[in-house]
């Protein structure tokens, strides 16, 4: 803000109060006073859950109480026994390693996001100190500290203003009135948190942090937690669909077990009546159960869990001590202990607990490196739906070019220049005027870095104007003097619909801008004037031109119209962004009010800036087609220029429609609608226009992201399944309205971002193939083993071929370990040549369906073939072979199993990036390690021994078929399923 800008009032005692200085600002040792005086610009967050707590409430879980009432009793029961209760402290244990790891992953991912929030909310403030423009962190901000604010910049904390113009704030935050603020001198108080919808301002910070009057209220936003995305919504209904099938599973597998032991005598000698009573009285029972669990509600179901299983203890219990009469009452209530542990422990290995975790590990897991992507994920519903966009609407300038602008050619007073006669330009009389032009109708600042080189803060168009007149002689210095010593009077601020600024100004004693229609005819001289200067869109300046500087005369602007119109379209044929200079010179105590003061305009010029196009945009586009994504270019340029910039990216194809502003506001939806799949670029486009466009495509029920930087694009960004904002000239309004922050403003890291939340989507299905898997084989196996026994009493089936902490582990390996090797799992190049997800598709695809039924059936078969014919021998190495044998072979099936896992298609490899899945070695080995120590060092606790070196041989030989099976499931696939 200029030096002769009078200060308001009201702010003149505070900047005294606050020991700073309306023009320097504070120094460092005022900065340091102040910060120790009126505290940190932070605000202080609620007190957090602590830890131990986070790690209890993983034990509210039903089957988790359960399991650890039943661990309690078959503890107390060996106690009793005089036997070392390894069942019960090994349930224990085993359900704090389940409920730690998990636990663990979810406290990293909380860690990450928190992270991520934090970065976040730490943004850039433009502030005054010691005398120099800097940029600071808002952290940094204190009390005293003078901050400059222009349209779309986040107010960083309460202020009150020292001078303004045109300035208006979104106070809807505090007030909930959605108008604009207008401030001024009457009103100068400016609320931290608030937006900047138009203007500028120079003010002084009077509050930070907590002791702003919006503390409480941010504080409560940074203590919000993230809503559920819809694919965990999705997976959470397929969690309660399994969880209910896997409970019924558990109660029938009780109910088998209850009547293998009536019908083998393990309640004592029984009539043959009195066994099918029983056994009728138990299947009676079971089938009532699993009507409740499917058909009741929530607490129906709850009462059918444990009420089933009580009635048929109840009634077996008479059975045994009535009629059986056991010799031991201890031992029959400890079987029905047992069979109650197993059916528990079924319920927690059906449950999939361990689905919400990959999903929250595969999201942290993405926006971390979607970050490393330059992303900034602000939403973590961002980071699924990315993957699944159709369409991107992108802007043109920094996003598909470079933001780095630069003054190619010039047409000034009748005259053209570029890069190789830019110097006669500096001779020309009209240099002069273009100095004044360039330098006093401009917000951008300049000011100088850490290590001394000079940095342009603020608009990049602006800021190219300034480095090309540096470029010709004129040093930042006599740019920012020329501005000081020019009073602002009025300024109209630029912005989307208006697409041109204007500066009142003036002039002391200056012949530069006595140009009119007269001058030739002997006219007065205007030695003391206002000027207005005005720049922006040529199509907006020109339609308020009357005349035109050529020479030392003001013509016709008709005269000369076709030509500048000529020159206008041979600089946008070239791909570059026309500006159109224009003055106006009146009288000093002249009238001009906000109708008057662009009207009547003389033109000067047209600056021809380019702005080239990122060198992997290109590649990125070719991408983005492959993936079935449509890209369509949303610019203010006009349509030469963008046609241009399309056609250098490879975006224009034959039957591609290139459209303006203008033709698209006349056309209907449906007009719109029957050409949108071919539409590749909106030029000259509003914010508004963005925003229907954004409605237009949703309606045909694509997934659409668009990219916006401007204050103006909020409401289409917000509209948007994916805003995209941008980090380095977007303003804070743009950042939040949108979902993901682009921190290099690089159209390439968009389709990174898609190409991860793919990854995301595709991972998690990995995992859920896996165990669902699991799940199918575990259950058919302790249901089925049971009831075989009872048909065929001679063979070698287990009544509980897998005790309760095999299980257990295995649900470890299922659920936990399972989630992390596949929730790490890296992209994959061919994913962004497939197309992308529907909205209404089915998460449980086809293929996956096919693969758990058929790899789920060879499980069970396997595993019940290896009981009854003891083909590999285990009988022969003692009392706990066949449990060892069997529970280890299992395992390694499933370890086998999770590299088939990492295949979802039938032509895809498992092997494809094994070597780059660092994370999915490192757990497969840790698994494999774990498992033998097991084995081998179990003993009474996992009801193991030591197996022989040729044991463990055929147990990996065998294991190792499940990739054969894989195979020819993906095979299969192939010729069975159409998708």
């Amino acid at each position: 803000m200029e030096k002769n800008k009078k200060i308001f009032k009201e702010a003149e005692k505070l900047i005294k109060d606050f020991g700073s200085d309306a023009h320097n600002g504070l120094s460092e040792e005022g900065v340091k006073r102040n910060r120790e005086k009126y505290g940190k610009n932070e605000i202080t967050p609620s007190e957090k859950v602590p830890v131990w707590k986070q790690f209890l409430e993983h034990f509210k879980d039903p089957t988790i109480i359960i399991l650890c009432i039943c661990a309690l009793v078959s503890t107390a029961i060996g106690i009793y026994q005089g036997e070392f209760p390894w069942d019960g402290i090994g349930i224990f244990i085993a359900i704090i390693i389940a409920t730690g790891v998990g636990f663990w992953s979810e406290y990293k991912a909380d860690k990450a996001f928190e992270t991520l929030k934090e970065d976040n909310e730490n943004i850039d403030v433009k502030v005054i100190r010691d005398g120099s423009l800097k940029v600071i962190s808002t952290k940094e901000l204190v009390v005293g500290d003078i901050i400059e604010l222009e349209n779309g910049d986040k107010i960083p904390a309460d202020a009150v203003v020292l001078n303004c113009i045109d300035l208006l704030v979104d106070e809807s935050l505090m007030t909930g009135e959605s108008v604009p603020v207008e401030k001024g001198p009457d009103n100068t108080k400016l609320i931290g948190g608030t937006m900047v919808v138009t203007g500028s301002a120079r003010a002084v910070v009077t509050n930070v942090g907590d002791n702003m009057e919006m503390g409480s209220i941010l504080r409560s936003l940074a203590d919000q937690t993230q809503e559920q995305t819809p694919l965990q919504y999705k997976l959470a209904k397929l969690a309660g669909l399994i969880s209910v099938v896997g409970t019924v599973a558990a109660v029938l597998i009780f109910f088998a077990l209850f009547a293998n032991s009536v019908l083998t005598g393990n309640f004592g000698v029984l009539s043959n009546s009195v066994k099918t009573g029983t056994v009728v009285f138990l299947a009676a029972i079971a089938v009532i159960t699993g009507v409740l669990l499917i058909k009741g509600n929530k607490k129906i179901k709850r009462i059918a869990t444990v009420l089933g299983p009580l009635i048929a203890a109840i009634g077996l219990l008479y059975v045994a001590f009535a009629i059986g009469k056991p010799a031991d009452a201890i031992e029959s209530a400890k079987s029905i202990l047992d069979f109650f542990i197993v059916a528990v422990t079924i319920i927690v290995v059906a449950v999939p607990e361990g689905l919400p975790m990959a999903v929250t590990i595969s999201l942290a897991l993405s926006m971390r490196k979607i970050r490393r992507d330059n992303n900034l994920v602000r939403k973590m519903l961002a980071t699924e739906t990315i993957g699944s966009v159709n369409v991107i609407c992108s802007d043109k300038t920094g996003t598909l070019t470079k933001n780095q602008m630069q003054v190619r050619e010039v047409y000034f007073n009748g005259k053209h220049f570029d890069s190789s006669n830019f110097n006669e330009l500096t001779q020309n009389p009209m240099f002069e005027v273009i100095k004044i032009l360039l330098a006093a109708n401009s917000t951008a600042n300049v000011t100088k870095d850490k290590d001394g080189n000079i940095e342009i803060v603020g608009n990049t168009t602006e800021g190219a104007m300034l480095t090309w007149l540096n470029e010709l002689g004129v040093n930042f210095n006599t740019i920012l003097d020329i501005r000081e010593n020019m009073p602002v009077y009025d300024r109209l601020s630029f912005n989307a619909d208006r697409k041109m600024m204007s500066t009142v100004t003036g002039l002391e004693n200056s012949d530069l801008f006595n140009f009119n229609e007269n001058k030739d005819k002997d006219s007065q001289t205007i030695k003391s004037c206002k000027v207005v200067l005005a720049k922006g869109a040529p199509e907006r300046i020109l339609s308020l031109c009357t005349g035109v500087s050529i020479g030392d005369k003001i013509e016709s602007f008709e005269k000369h119209k076709d030509d500048i119109n000529n020159k206008l379209l041979g600089l946008s044929d070239k791909a570059m962004r026309t500006i159109a200079l224009a003055y106006k010179v009146v009288a000093e105590d002249e009238v001009l009010d906000k109708d008057s003061i662009e009207k009547d305009l003389v033109f000067a010029g047209l600056l021809g800036i380019t702005d080239p196009v990122r060198e992997d945009v290109p590649h990125a586009i070719n991408v983005a087609k492959e993936a079935g994504i449509n890209v369509i270019m949303v610019t203010g340029d006009n349509v030469n220029t963008a046609r241009a910039i399309a056609r250098e990216i490879n975006l224009l194809e034959e039957d591609s429609i290139v459209m303006e502003g203008s033709e698209f506001k006349e056309k209907s939806d449906e007009e719109i609608l029957s050409i949108l799949k071919k539409l590749r670029v909106l030029a000259r486009a509003t914010p508004s226009d963005k925003e229907r466009l954004v409605s237009l495509i949703q309606r045909t029920k694509e997934v659409v992201a668009v990219t916006g930087d401007g204050t103006n694009d909020a409401p289409a960004l917000k509209k948007a399944d994916v805003g995209i904002s941008m980090g380095l000239k977007g303003t804070d309004v743009a950042k939040e309205a949108s979902d993901i922050v682009l921190t290099d403003d690089n159209f390439g890291s968009i389709v990174k971002a898609v190409h991860w939340g793919r990854t995301l989507y595709e991972n998690v299905q990995k995992f859920l193939q896996f165990q669902l898997t699991i799940n199918v084989s575990a259950l058919a196996i302790a249901f089925l083993s049971p009831i075989l026994e009872m048909i065929f009493p001679s063979a070698n089936f287990q009544t509980i071929p897998l005790t309760v902490l095999q299980l257990l582990w295995i649900n470890l390996v299922m659920d936990t370990l399972a989630a992390l090797a596949l929730g790490l799992e890296p992209p994959r190049d061919g994913i962004m040549k497939e197309k992308p997800k529907r909205r209404e598709e089915s998460f449980l695809t086809k293929n996956m369906s096919f693969s758990i039924l058929t790899t789920g059936l060879y499980f069970t078969v396997f595993i019940l073939l290896l009981q009854a014919f003891d083909f590999m021998g285990a009988s022969k190495l003692g009392d706990k072979g066949t449990s060892s044998v069997l529970f280890t072979t299992y395992v390694f099936m499933q370890l086998f199993n999770l590299l088939n896992s990492r295949s979802l298609k039938p032509g895809a490899s498992i092997f494809e990036n094994l070597t780059k899945s660092k994370s999915f070695m490192a757990i497969f080995t840790v698994i494999v390690v774990v498992q033998v120590i097991i084995t081998q060092f179990g003993g009474a606790f996992f009801n193991t021994q030591a197996l022989p070196l040729y044991m463990w041989g055929k147990i990996i030989l065998v294991s190792s078929l499940t990739l054969v099976v894989g195979a020819l499931v993906r095979w299969s696939q192939k010729l069975f399923i159409k998708n």
